[in-house]
C-alpha cells in the first residue's frame, strides 16, 4: 500500500503540496510495514494503538455529526501544516523501523560450521574435537573455543561446545587447576551459546582476569544444544552436570602435561544450579577429577519456590517458557497439559530468542506481555509429571564432599534471599560444608559482578588448602 501511494503521489495529476504530502504518506507506511516484518510481535502492541487511536478520533467525529456539528477533518488543513505532519509521520515510522531492524539483527550469529557434530563421533567423554583461537579475548592469557564429545540428556554421545582461557604465566609444578565457569541463563535456541559471542563475552564472564591471575584455566562450557546440535536441557541439573564436567576434561586433553586433574565450578543464576549439580555428580560421572569447591552465586536452587514465586511476571514468565519447552522436549511431554493452547505460539517464538545482550532482551518483552495477558491454564508445581521435575531438578538431594560457597544478593528479586537460606539449611541439615554470604544492595543481574572478588579468593584458599569457615 505504501509502495502504490508513494507512486501515485509521485505520478498523479495534484499540485506539488500534494503530491509531497501522498508521496510522505506512502513512505510512512513502507517504513511501518518494514518494522512489522522485522518485528513481527511488536506490531500487535502497534496496531492496538493506531487502530485504537483511530477508531476513538472516528468515534468522535460520528458522535459530531449526530449533534450536527461540523468537526475540524471537514476543513481541509494547509499544505504546509500537512506537510510538516507527513514529516513527522515519517520521522516516527522510521524510528520504528530502526529499532525493529536493530534488535532482529543483534542476536548472537548462527552456529557455523565449527560446531557441527563431526562424522563419525569419537565416543569417548572429553575427546577435543576441533579447537580454534579467539582473538582477542582477554590480555590475561589465550582463548580456545572447543568442540569436545560429551553425552546428551539419554546418554547419548554428542558434541558440546565451550570456551577454555588459557593464562599468559608459566606453568607452575603440578600444572594449572581448572576452573569451569558455567553460565546464567541465556536462552535454549543453538544461536544463544555465549561462545558465539567471541571477545564480547569476556566482560560477562565475571572475574575473569582474577581467575586467570590466580592461576586457573577457566573452562566455559555452552552446555549441550547451545553452540552444538541437539536439544538444550534447560535447568536440568543432571545435563548440565555432565558437559559441564566433560569440558573439564577436554580442557585437560588440551594440554594434559601442563593442566592438573584438580577442579572448581563457579557460576550464577542458571550457572549457580548447573555449579551446585556439577559437585553432586563429579565423584560419580568423573572420579578421576578432583574437585575441591563450589561457588554457586544466586543459584536457581529451588525451581518450585523460583516459579511459584515469579510466574505472571516479566522475566518471571520468560524463564517459565523457556523451561517449560526445554522440559516438554528432554522428557517428552505434552506442553498442553499446563500451557494454553493460545499461548503456545509465543512460548514457541520465545524459544527462538536470546537473552545475550539489552537490544536481544528487549526483543523479549512483547513476548512476555503477551503471556501475561494468557500463558498456563495449571501450575506446574501442582501438576504431574512437572512437579517432580521440579523437585528432581533442584540441587541438594546428594553430597558434594567438597566446601559449597553461596552468595546471595539482598535485593535479589527473582531468587529470592529466604528461599536460599531455606536451601542453605537444606544443604546443613545434610551434613555439607557452606559458607554462605549475603551481599546488601545487590539484585539479580549484577550478582555476580559484586562477588567476583569474594568468589576468586574464596577458590584462592581452597587451592591452598584453608579451612573453610562453614556457616552451619
Amino acid at each position: 500500500g505504501g509502495v502504490v501511494d508513494g507512486l501515485a503521489g509521485a505520478r498523479g495529476p495534484e499540485g506539488t503540496d500534494e503530491r509531497v504530502v501522498t508521496v510522505l504518506g506512502g513512505l510512512t507506511d513502507v517504513l511501518f510495514g518494514v518494522a512489522a516484518l522485522t518485528w513481527p510481535t511488536a506490531t500487535v502492541f502497534v496496531l492496538v494503538l493506531v487502530f485504537g487511536v483511530r477508531m476513538v478520533l472516528f468515534g468522535l467525529r460520528l458522535v459530531a455529526y449526530s449533534l450536527g456539528r461540523r468537526v475540524p477533518g471537514d476543513r481541509p488543513w494547509p499544505a504546509a501544516t500537512r506537510i510538516i505532519g507527513g514529516l513527522g509521520t515519517v520521522a516516527v515510522a522510521a524510528t520504528a523501523a530502526v529499532v525493529a531492524v536493530a534488535i532482529s539483527s543483534s542476536g548472537p550469529a548462527d552456529p557455523g560450521p565449527f560446531y557441527a557434530t563431526p562424522d563419525p563421533l569419537a565416543e569417548t567423554p572429553g575427546t577435543v574435537l576441533r579447537h580454534e583461537v579467539i582473538p582477542g579475548f582477554t590480555p590475561a592469557g589465550t582463548a580456545h573455543r572447543v568442540l569436545y564429545t560429551s553425552r546428551d540428556f539419554d546418554g547419548r554421545p554428542a558434541a558440546a561446545s565451550a570456551i577454555v582461557v588459557v593464562p599468559s604465566d608459566p606453568v607452575p609444578p603440578g600444572g594449572r587447576p581448572v576452573l569451569a565457569f558455567t553460565h546464567g541463563t541465556t536462552g535454549v535456541a543453538r544461536n544463544c551459546a555465549p561462545s558465539l559471542l567471541g571477545p564480547s563475552y569476556a566482560t560477562a564472564m565475571w572475574g575473569l582476569e582474577a581467575f586467570l591471575d590466580a592461576g586457573w584455566v577457566v573452562t566455559a562450557p555452552d552446555y549441550i544444544g547451545l553452540g552444538s546440535e541437539g536439544v538444550h536441557p534447560y535447568l536440568v541439573g543432571e545435563a548440565e552436570a555432565v558437559s559441564t564436567l566433560d569440558a573439564i576434561r577436554a580442557t585437560i586433553a588440551m594440554d594434559p602435561g601442563s593442566t592438573s586433574t584438580t577442579f572448581a565450578v563457579a557460576g550464577e543464576s542458571q550457572g549457580g544450579q548447573a555449579a551446585l549439580f556439577t559437585g553432586e555428580q563429579a565423584g560419580t560421572y568423573a572420579p578421576e577429577l578432583d574437585l575441591v569447591g563450589v561457588a554457586a552465586v544466586a543459584p536457581a536452587s529451588d525451581l518450585r519456590a523460583l516459579f511459584e514465586a515469579n510466574v505472571g511476571t516479566t522475566f518471571g514468565d520468560i524463564l517459565a517458557a523457556y523451561a517449560l519447552g526445554a522440559w516438554s522436549r528432554v522428557y517428552d511431554l505434552d506442553l498442553d497439559d499446563v500451557v494454553d493452547e493460545r499461548a503456545r505460539p509465543v512460548v514457541d517464538r520465545i524459544a527462538g530468542l536470546c537473552i545475550t545482550g539489552e537490544r536481544e532482551t528487549i526483543s523479549l518483552l512483547p513476548e512476555a506481555e503477551l503471556l501475561r495477558l494468557r500463558f498456563l491454564t495449571e501450575a506446574p508445581w501442582d501438576v504431574e509429571p512437572w512437579s517432580t521435575l521440579l523437585d528432581q531438578n533442584t540441587p541438594g538431594h546428594a553430597s558434594t564432599g567438597a566446601p559449597i560457597l553461596v552468595v546471595q544478593g539482598l535485593d535479589d528479586p527473582l531468587v529470592r534471599p529466604e528461599v536460599q537460606r531455606d536451601f542453605v539449611a537444606r544443604l546443613c541439615a545434610n551434613g555439607e560444608v557452606v559458607d554462605h554470604r549475603e551481599i546488601p544492595g545487590v539484585g539479580h543481574l549484577g550478582a555476580g559482578h559484586a562477588a567476583e572478588d569474594l568468589v576468586a579468593d574464596w577458590l584462592a584458599d581452597r587451592i591452598d588448602g584453608e579451612m573453610v569457615l562453614t556457616t552451619c
